[in-house]
């Protein structure tokens, strides 16, 4: 059981998100608030529904996040112009003030993640994981008769 991909992908994933804690501990962030970070770095104004969705979190999970960060000054919500029943979220001037510690720290991170790897073994492993990822999101696919590595 213990090489199984499956167990093999969730290991490296707690692994990952481990360490992703100790790298940002020092900056006041969770792995969980980074995620978010992230998403609205490049897309600040995000739906509530939308950010769920791209992280694969529940509403409950995803608005305690969003509160922690609201009290912290890092995100404000704000109501959308087109539809008053729908949350807007956005990174505030503190939080923007963040961005170059967290890019050093998301260097050093993304460096440990491929260390002893060359450009093309990571771009490979990335290609990979997309792969993989797609396999799993397509609805209609089905397992081939020996599926077994």
């Amino acid at each position: 059981m213990a090489g199984h991909p499956s167990f093999v992908l969730k290991r490296t994933y707690l692994a990952m998100r481990k360490r992703m804690d100790e790298v940002l501990q020092p900056l006041g962030l969770t792995a969980a608030q980074f995620d978010i970070f992230q998403q609205l770095l490049h897309e600040d104004g995000l739906e509530h529904r939308v950010m769920q969705e791209r992280l694969g979190v529940t509403s409950p999970t995803l608005t305690n996040i969003i509160d922690v960060m609201v009290e912290r000054g890092l995100v404000e919500r704000r109501i959308s112009p087109v539809d008053a029943r729908v949350k807007l979220l956005f990174l505030t001037p503190k939080a923007h003030d963040l961005h170059g510690e967290l890019g050093v720290a998301g260097e050093a991170f993304v460096q440990t993640m491929f260390a002893g790897f060359s450009r093309s073994e990571t771009a490979l492993f990335m290609d990979w994981l997309e792969r993989v990822t797609r396999n799993f999101e397509a609805p209609d696919l089905q397992a081939p008769e020996s599926s077994t590595p």
